[in-house]
């Protein structure tokens, strides 16, 4: 019996402790869009930031990291366990960037970063997108390349009617969603759709308030709607 449990432990531990981050997750990335919590009035769209600015983050092997908002710099450390990236640490600059603007992108980007779990990279035409969240439905999507203002604007996406009984309809000039996927306040994943994403059917849901996270090839968008 002893030495199934050493058996048993050893087995959790490599299970727990043997995977590493994709090695892809070591280097610099550059902000497209950050929204720190689903309580947020909307994502900052670094592109229609005036004037521009170029956050970035910097991620190197040992889980160490560091970036820029506006005109404030910050660094910390990731912890990597159970396949799962979250923030250990986390400290930046205070200073006043003279722009209100800078000023409350910085104070949601340095928010979300300071809570950060969770991620997920994928592939684009001009190469790789990364997607960090948090545990109060936050996302923020990064590139490995500069951006420019022809990418996709995800304020532009419309969910109506909000509240809904049933049907739900989805107006967007981005015509390159993959997935939606439905969330409860618990977490859980309650459906997922691959196809005909202008019109939904809930019906079946039951009534409550549930987070949408809409997939495409720029990132990850996350709107919330209420099931009446």
């Amino acid at each position: 019996m002893k030495h199934l449990l050493i058996l048993i432990s050893i087995i959790y531990s490599i299970n727990c402790f043997g995977q590493e981050p994709n090695p892809e997750l070591f280097q610099t990335w550059y902000l497209y869009s950050v929204m720190e919590s689903d309580a947020s009035p909307g994502p900052y769209i670094v592109s229609e930031i005036n004037p521009t600015i170029t956050p970035s983050l910097t991620i190197v092997e040992d889980l160490t990291f560091s970036g820029i908002g506006a005109c404030n710099s910050f660094n910390g450390t990731f912890t990597f366990l159970n396949n799962t990236l979250s923030t250990d640490q986390f400290s930046n600059l205070t200073n006043d960037c003279g722009i209100q603007i800078h000023n409350s992108f910085e104070t949601e980007y340095f928010n979300f970063m300071e809570y950060a779990i969770g991620y997920q990279i994928t592939s684009e035409n001009d190469g790789l997108v990364l997607n960090l969240s948090t545990g109060i439905f936050g996302n923020a999507v990064f590139k490995n390349f500069t951006l420019n203002t022809k990418d996709f604007d995800l304020n532009k996406t419309e969910i109506y009617p909000n509240p809904t009984n049933s049907i739900i309809y989805i107006k967007s000039k981005n015509t390159s969603i993959t997935k939606i996927e439905f969330y409860n306040s618990f977490g859980q994943n309650m459906r997922i759709i691959k196809s005909k994403f202008e019109t939904i059917d809930i019906s079946n849901l039951s009534a409550g308030v549930y987070m949408m996270k809409i997939y495409s090839e720029f990132g990850i968008q996350n709107k919330k709607i209420l099931k009446k």
